[in-house]
């Protein structure tokens, strides 16, 4: 520490340093968040931290929605160049079949061609199961939201 010779005190910026250095303070813990009166969390009410937490949560589960969407279509689109050249071979460069292709190719590829239409025809319908499923929830709980209002 460094002192003044005439007066034997140290300087006031040494004594600041020494004031900010003290211990550090404790973050604050972040409570649940409030909720409104139907039970949901309100986002108005929410401290700064919950907030950005929140929209940390909101946007991962964004990203990772469009990442699955992404990866679906991709699939899909691997599926259908997988088609395309399952068959390809049984045409020539004018899109047309060649005059001495042997049987045994092409009822293979028949029985290949059959097989992915089947699995996307059982793939098709299991999507239109889930997406009935996802409307009667919908509707449900915008049944609940007018019954809610109504009351109100």
């Amino acid at each position: 520490m460094n002192t003044d010779p005439e007066t034997g005190e140290a300087p006031a910026s040494e004594g600041q340093v020494a004031a900010t250095t003290a211990a550090p303070k404790k973050r604050e813990r972040l409570a649940p968040a409030p909720l409104d009166n139907h039970g949901r969390v309100d986002t108005s009410k929410m401290s700064v931290p919950q907030d950005a937490m929140r929209q940390s949560v909101v946007d991962w589960f964004h990203a990772k929605k469009s990442s699955n969407y992404l990866q679906q279509q991709i699939n899909h689109i691997v599926s259908v160049r997988e088609l395309i050249n399952g068959i390809q071979f049984l045409f020539d460069e004018n899109q047309r079949a060649p005059a001495n292709a042997p049987l045994e190719d092409i009822v293979e590829q028949r029985r290949m061609v059959e097989y992915r239409l089947l699995w996307l025809e059982s793939f098709a319908a299991e999507m239109r199961d889930r997406l009935h499923k996802l409307r009667e929830i919908e509707e449900a709980a915008l049944e609940v939201l007018l019954r809610n209002e109504a009351d109100e």
